[in-house]
């Protein structure tokens, strides 16, 4: 019969739809069940025995990752509450599909293995001992700490409603308050509980008028109660400081966080343990139960340890200290029973004889409360505490945009210190590169345009947004600066690659590198392209977003700056070419290819702040600032084309120099042969 029952199932177990993967996860178990619905779990067997749990994370919890899906995962869960091991279906996390590789994310999951659901896991450095540290992948934060979430949110949703024990509707706080009170009081108020059984009670229990005898007990038993029992919890300080004195802080040090302490005192001639009890070990004529479920108890040998009494203070007899272990569960705000053993018998050829006297007790309300759900035991959001993690770099990248917005506002002050201008602005540059590209990873790109576009068919979720606070900073400050004053704020000043370009073109300066020369109308054509690039990875986004995500490798950001190009080498080569190019035409990848750029000029199309002053003169017949600007966003005629210009401040540093600006220096000149002062000569070519 067995051996049938064997092979039904295993036969079972190749029909149904299985999920791929799941002997690898419980590589010994023999057969597999079918799916079922509430909770979504597959059960796994070996030889018929039920020995853990399947279930994809997505059914479960779907957080959104960096890429704005979900990583689906299919997770192995013993009847202990371990994972058996977690591996990844599904997922579209570009730094791992199109960067590092999937390796890194298998190695991630794989050291899920062998722990608790119970475990405090966090991803890189442990803030305290506590928790159980897993590495993380560098570069890849935001992925593996949402990974991580996913994990323990699905694995302890299933472990409460399949397995036993992990069931919990929240543990009472236990009150600080103490006043002095003597034993008396303390048994007045509840406090303490109490089991008296006399020779008449417990011959009625056991239907034996000799019982006295039959129990051989060694004590006087000459009182009117053979049993005489009195317990408490020991936590509270109103109960165990009154109880324990000064003894009670030595009791609080010895327990660790989430354990409880049960006092028992015995008057009767029946004692709560037996002469030959050992200590620090299980009593046994002693047991405790909570919601029918049985809390195992242990002896603490507290005064044999601190060689205090044995006598408790404040009036109680000799007692016994027993631990409850924080992972039982036991809740003092709830209910719960103590259950003494009296028995006879211990003779081997004898039938043991006994009865157990069981006696509730409950906490007093003043003595505890239930913390609110909503407030001091909700844990933090997930994209808060990454939030949390990350606040230097946000106190810092704040400060520079700080900084930047000064810059903007005072640029005609700043400008007219021709050198001091231009130190501010390369000391800019570098920390753009430096900081917001390779240390924070907040370089921006055209694929942080695709959860917004999606957002329009899909709906809005800001917390896909929030989960990267560097990138979330950013772009609410340039999304607001594009409709102020255009994309310039952020392609020339914020973009790491836009500096690091202009760096390539500062060296082609150094080294004397001839340009080569592009016709304006050319150049105009040219700048077309990118805007086609635009609108080919935006549609392909809404049809086929992995692709587009692919394809959005015309930005070599990812290469750059994420992966310090350790990367193969065709996406190394593509972007060598690219900063290549910029030595012999600036900024070349921005003028004509750069997609985010396209994006951003015709979101800030219409803004009202223009703040670079021209004169009459500018185009016909100065074409000075024309042939200086690097990226030919002054025209022929003057003006400035504020679609692709990056607002670098080189023309107004002319402009508001007298000794630079051809106008201005003419009109010194002229003024000053009439010997006119010179701050006429500011009036006059401001007006």
């Amino acid at each position: 019969m067995s051996l049938f029952f064997v092979a039904s199932t295993f036969t079972f177990a190749l029909s149904t739809d299985s999920p791929d993967g799941w002997n690898e996860i419980f590589p010994h178990a023999t057969s597999i069940g079918k799916k079922e619905s509430s909770p979504p779990v597959w059960p796994v067997y070996q030889v018929g025995n039920l020995v853990g749990y399947l279930f994809h994370s997505q059914d479960v919890v779907a957080l959104p990752a960096f890429s704005g899906e979900p990583v689906d995962m299919l997770i192995g869960l013993d009847l202990e509450g371990k994972l058996a091991g977690v591996l990844v279906v599904q997922h579209q996390e570009p730094i791992f599909l199109h960067g590092f590789g999937e390796q890194p994310l298998f190695d991630f999951v794989s050291q899920y293995a062998g722990l608790s659901v119970l475990d405090s896991i966090k991803v890189g450095k442990a803030s305290n001992s506590s928790h159980v540290v897993i590495d993380g992948i560098t570069k890849a934060t935001v992925s593996v700490v949402v990974i991580n979430e996913t994990v323990l949110l699905s694995s302890l949703t299933i472990a409460r409603k399949t397995l036993d024990g992990f069931a919990t509707n929240g543990v009472a706080d236990v009150s600080k308050i103490y006043e002095p009170l003597d034993f008396k009081a303390l048994e007045n108020g509840n406090y303490v509980g109490t089991l008296a059984l006399s020779n008449t009670q417990l011959a009625q229990v056991f239907d034996d008028d000799d019982v006295v005898d039959e129990l051989e007990l060694t004590n006087n038993v000459n009182q009117s109660a053979i049993v005489d029992l009195r317990f408490a919890y020991l936590n509270s300080p109103m109960i165990g400081k009154n109880l324990l004195g000064d003894d009670y802080e030595l009791l609080m040090q010895r327990l660790q966080e989430g354990e409880h302490a049960i006092g028992v005192w015995s008057y009767g001639a029946y004692h709560h343990v037996d002469e030959d009890f050992i200590p620090a070990s299980i009593p046994d004529r002693l047991s405790i139960f909570q919601n029918d479920v049985p809390i195992e108890i242990r002896d603490v040998n507290f005064y044999d340890l601190y060689e205090g009494k044995k006598d408790a203070h404040n009036g109680a007899g000799a007692l016994n200290i027993y631990r409850i272990k924080s992972q039982s569960g036991f809740d003092p705000g709830s209910p719960w029973t103590l259950s003494l053993t009296v028995g006879y018998g211990n003779n081997p050829w004898l039938d043991q004889v006994s009865a157990v006297f069981p006696i509730d007790y409950q906490l007093p309300e003043s003595l505890y409360s239930y913390p609110e759900l909503d407030n001091n035991n909700t844990p933090l959001p997930l994209w808060l505490e990454l939030w949390q993690n990350r606040s230097s770099e946000i106190a810092i990248l704040t400060v520079s945009l700080l900084i930047l917005t000064c810059l903007f506002i005072y640029q005609h002050q700043l400008s007219r210190r021709f050198k001091l201008f231009h130190r501010v602005r390369w000391l800019f540059l570098i920390y753009t590169v430096v900081f917001i590209g390779w240390y924070a990873q907040g370089q921006l790109s055209v694929v942080n345009i695709f959860p917004i576009l999606h957002a329009i068919f899909k709906g809005f979720n800001i917390q896909t947004y929030l989960m990267d606070p560097i990138i979330f900073i950013l772009w609410s400050y340039v999304f607001i600066s594009l409709f102020l004053v255009g994309r310039g704020l952020f392609c020339g000043w914020l973009c790491p690659f836009g500096a690091l370009q202009e760096m390539v073109g500062w060296l082609a300066k150094k080294w004397r590198i001839r340009q080569l020369k592009i016709t304006y109308s050319l150049h105009k054509k040219l700048q077309l392209v990118k805007y086609g690039v635009l609108i080919f990875l935006l549609g392909l986004s809404l049809y086929a977003n992995v692709m587009a995500e692919v394809m959005a490798e015309v930005e070599p950001f990812k290469t750059t700056f994420t992966l310090m190009f350790v990367r193969t080498w065709p996406f190394v080569i593509y972007a060598l070419v690219i900063l290549g190019l910029g030595l012999y035409i600036n900024k070349f990848y921005c003028r004509y290819l750069c997609p985010l750029g396209a994006g951003l000029s015709l979101l800030g199309r219409f803004h009202p702040i223009k703040w670079l002053s021209r004169r009459k003169e500018c185009g016909s017949p100065c074409t000075l600032c024309h042939h200086k600007c690097d990226i030919k966003a002054i025209t022929p005629s003057g003006s400035i084309d504020y679609n692709e210009c990056v607002q670098c401040f080189e023309c107004i540093a002319y402009y508001n120099n007298d000794s630079l600006c051809p106008p201005q220096k003419q009109e010194k000149k002229r003024l000053e042969k009439f010997k006119l002062p010179t701050n006429q000569v500011e009036i006059k070519c401001l007006t």
